[in-house]
């Protein structure tokens, strides 16, 4: 695939999920900020909270947020351009805009990694996903939307195609590499003024059973991210292209 000068990547984000010992702790999760600190000086715990709705005969619902307690911290870098995630459940990876490349993530994302996988020795890796989320401006207020996608919404003939929002959420399977990806994109607010901005959000992933230390961890998270630059290149029209050269 391409290989974009203005990518319009805005949050690019590696996900592993694990499972943990049952005497894992939020306190052993705490001991690596002490290793790390100096990259990432920001901290804040994060919370897990669970929603409960009653139903009773005669009554209006009733509904409740529980909250759990924290299940792990999140840090940022001195410019906030980089949060990673390490909690009860896993660990998270966001670079935020500007995007260099893959590469460049994976250096930074995989000694963060062997950090979690060496303080918590999780059991096993049960998913892996990448999420890319692109705001693409288009410097125009009223642009036909297949000039840019492929496949934009279609409205029926007849009717009115000035189209003002939408919403498209749409799930794929791929059973040849065991992966899913979920692509939404949508009309949201520009900006700047005189540009059409649309979101597409493309998550990718696997559900799995995997040796945390194995390599095999950072070789499906390639062919992941080699899916998701297929779709996405499949997606969008040349003339979408030029707008990131």
């Amino acid at each position: 695939m391409e290989t974009f000068k203005n990518p319009p990547i805005t949050e690019a984000l590696i996900d592993i999920r694990t499972e943990l010992a049952s005497d894992a702790s939020i306190a052993d999760i705490e001991k690596i900020y002490e290793d790390i600190k100096a990259a990432y000086p920001k901290k804040k715990s994060r919370f897990r909270y669970e929603g409960v709705i009653e139903f009773k005969e005669g009554e209006i619902p009733s509904a409740e947020s529980k909250d759990l307690g924290p299940d792990g911290i999140l840090l940022w870098s001195a410019d906030d351009k980089q949060l990673v995630q390490f909690r009860l459940d896993g660990f998270t990876f966001n670079r935020l805009r500007p995007y260099k490349n893959w590469d460049a993530m994976q250096a930074e994302a995989k000694p963060l990694w062997d950090l979690y996988v060496n303080k918590m020795k999780p059991l096993q890796v049960t998913r892996l996903a990448l999420r890319y989320i692109n705001s693409i401006d288009i410097p125009a207020m009223s642009v036909r939307l297949e000039d840019y996608f492929t496949k934009p919404p279609q409205i029926p003939e007849g009717l009115s195609q000035l189209v003002e929002q939408f919403l498209a959420r749409v799930v794929i399977d791929f059973p040849e590499i065991r992966a899913k990806a979920v692509i939404t994109q949508a009309l949201q607010p520009p900006r700047s003024p005189n540009v059409t901005s649309v979101l597409f959000d493309l998550d990718v992933f696997r559900s799995i059973r995997l040796t945390p230390a194995s390599h095999e961890v950072w070789d499906i998270l390639s062919e992941l991210r080699s899916l998701k630059n297929n779709i996405f290149d499949k997606s969008i029209t040349d003339k979408t292209k030029e707008l990131f050269r």
